[in-house]
C-alpha cells in the first residue's frame, strides 16, 4: 500500500477513536459530577474523587489490564518507542490508555489529553503497520502519523498536530521524513473529528489582537523571558515526583490514589488546577487579567497548584499528557505578566490578554523543545494566527534560557543521536560525532 494511503487510512481510524475520545470523556465527566449537579453533595465532597479515580486507573492499568506501559504520560513513551522499539507498540496500549486516560481526567486528575492521544495514535498506527506487513525501518514514520493524527485531531490544529510529531523527538531537529505522511494524517483525522465534534475552536472567543508596534514586541520577549523560572520547576517538580514514586516500594496500583489522594488537598483551595483547565483559561480571556497585586498573587497559587497537582497526577502512574497542562501553565503566567504591567506601567499594553496566548506559546516552547510546534498549536487552537509575530519572538527567548532541561525524558539532541539513525549513517561519522561529543 503507497505510504501516504496508509498514512490516511491511519488518520481516518485515529480520527474516528479521538471521537469516541471526546464524546466519551465528556459522558464520564457529567456521570462523576452528577451528585454535585444535583445538589446531593457539598462541593468540597469532591476533593475525594481524584484519590477514587487514581485507584480505579492503578487496579485497571496494573491489574486488569496489565499494560504498566500506559502509566504516566504517553507523548514520552511513544517518543521512547521511536528512538529505541523501531516503532513497535503493543496492540493493547491503545484501549488500555483510552479508557485510563479518561477515568484518570474525568475524575480531577491534573493531566493533558495530548498524551493519551498521542500514545494511542502511535498504538493504532504500530497495529496498522503490523496488519499490513510494513518493514522496520517505515514503522517510526507511521508511527508519528498515528500521533500527529490524535493531535491535530483533539486539539482541532491539524498543521500543528504534524509539526509536533516531528519536532518533539528532538532538542534540536526534526524527523523530516515523516513530515508528509504526519501532514495528510493528521488532516484527515481532523477531518473526520470535527464532522462529530464541529469546528469551533478549542479557546473560543478570542478578539483580534493585532500586533502593531516594537514595544508590543518588547513585551513579548520579556514574558518569554518570564516563563523561564516557572518552565524549571514544572520540569524538575514533575521528574522529581516520578522518581520518588518510582523508588517508592508500595504497590504500582496504589500509587495514582496516593498521588490523588494528594491533590486533593490541592483541589479544596484551587479547584481550577483539577482536569485540562481550559475552561479557566477561557475565563482569563473573557477579561479577568488581575489588575492589582492581590489579583497576580492569587494566579501565582494557581501557577504553583498546577505544577504540583500535574507533577502528583502523572508522576505518581495517572494516565495522562504534560502538553496540556503546561499550555494552562503558560497562559495563566502570561496573565500574572500583564498584570504586573499594568501595575507597573497603567496602559503600557493595549489588550493585556494577548499575552495570555503568548505565555501558552512561549512556556510550552520551552518545556518542550518544540517552538515552531507551539506557536502554530496555539495559533490554530485560537483560530488567529494575528499574534505570530509576538508568539515566536517569546518562544525563542524562552528556548534560549532552558536549553538544559526537556519535559520529555526521551527526547535526544538530533538524529545523531537517535538509535532510530544508526543504521543511516556511517560508522566513521559516528564515531566522530562521539569523539567530538565527549570533547
Amino acid at each position: 500500500m503507497p505510504k501516504l494511503a496508509l498514512a490516511a487510512v491511519i488518520g481516518g481510524v485515529t480520527g474516528l477513536v479521538a471521537v469516541a475520545f471526546h464524546f466519551g470523556l465528556w459522558a464520564a465527566m457529567e456521570f462523576v459530577r452528577l451528585p454535585w449537579t444535583l445538589g446531593m453533595l457539598p462541593w468540597w465532597a469532591f476533593a475525594v474523587v481524584p484519590a477514587i479515580g487514581g485507584l480505579a486507573v492503578g487496579l485497571f492499568i496494573h491489574k486488569v489490564a496489565r499494560a504498566p506501559e500506559t502509566a504516566g504520560q504517553g507523548t514520552d513513551k511513544m517518543i521512547y518507542s521511536f528512538h529505541h522499539q523501531g516503532g513497535n507498540v503493543r496492540a493493547r496500549v491503545a484501549p488500555v490508555k483510552f479508557i485510563a486516560s479518561i477515568i484518570t481526567l474525568s475524575t480531577g486528575g491534573s493531566a493533558g489529553y495530548e498524551g493519551p492521544i498521542s500514545q494511542i495514535g502511535s498504538g493504532i498506527a504500530s497495529t496498522i503497520c503490523k496488519f499490513f506487513k510494513m518493514p522496520r525501518m517505515l514503522r517510526g514514520q507511521f508511527l508519528l502519523a498515528g500521533t500527529a493524527a490524535g493531535l491535530g485531531a483533539i486539539f482541532k490544529a491539524p498543521l500543528a498536530g504534524a509539526l509536533t510529531s516531528v519536532e518533539m523527538l528532538y532538542r534540536e531537529d526534526f524527523e523530516s521524513n515523516a513530515f508528509a505522511t504526519s501532514i495528510v494524517s493528521s488532516v484527515v483525522s481532523f477531518t473526520v473529528y470535527i464532522a462529530f465534534v464541529g469546528t469551533a475552536p478549542i479557546i473560543s472567543g478570542v478578539s483580534a489582537f493585532p500586533f502593531t508596534n516594537g514595544v508590543e514586541l518588547l513585551a513579548c520577549a520579556l514574558l518569554g523571558i518570564f516563563c523561564f523560572p516557572f518552565s524549571y520547576m514544572y520540569v524538575r517538580c514533575y521528574y522529581a515526583a516520578e522518581r520518588r514514586f518510582n523508588k517508592w516500594t508500595a504497590p504500582a496500583w496504589l500509587k495514582p490514589a496516593v498521588g490523588g489522594a494528594l491533590i486533593s488537598l490541592l483541589v479544596l483551595v484551587y479547584p481550577e488546577v483539577s482536569g485540562g483547565g481550559f475552561d479557566f483559561i477561557d475565563r482569563l480571556m473573557s477579561g479577568l487579567v488581575p489588575h492589582s497585586g492581590v489579583g497576580v498573587l492569587l494566579l501565582l497559587g494557581v501557577v504553583l497548584a498546577k505544577i504540583v497537582a500535574t507533577a502528583l497526577t502523572v508522576g505518581s502512574g495517572g494516565s495522562g499528557g504534560v502538553f496540556g497542562p503546561s499550555l494552562f501553565i503558560g497562559g495563566v503566567v502570561g496573565a500574572m505578566f500583564a498584570g504586573i504591567c499594568e501595575l507597573v506601567a497603567p496602559g503600557f499594553i493595549r489588550m493585556p490578554e494577548m499575552f495570555i496566548l503568548v505565555g501558552m506559546a512561549a512556556f510550552f516552547a520551552g518545556a518542550s523543545k518544540a517552538p515552531i510546534a507551539g506557536v502554530v498549536m496555539v495559533c490554530e487552537m485560537t483560530g488567529s494566527y494575528s499574534l505570530l509575530p509576538g508568539l515566536l519572538i517569546a518562544a525563542v527567548m524562552h528556548m534560549a534560557f532552558s536549553r538544559n532541561w526537556t519535559i520529555y525524558k526521551s527526547q535526544v539532541l538530533n538524529k545523531f543521536a537517535s538509535p532510530a539513525h544508526r543504521r543511516d549513517m556511517d560508522r566513521e561519522l559516528l564515531q566522530a560525532y562521539d569523539k567530538i561529543s565527549k570533547q
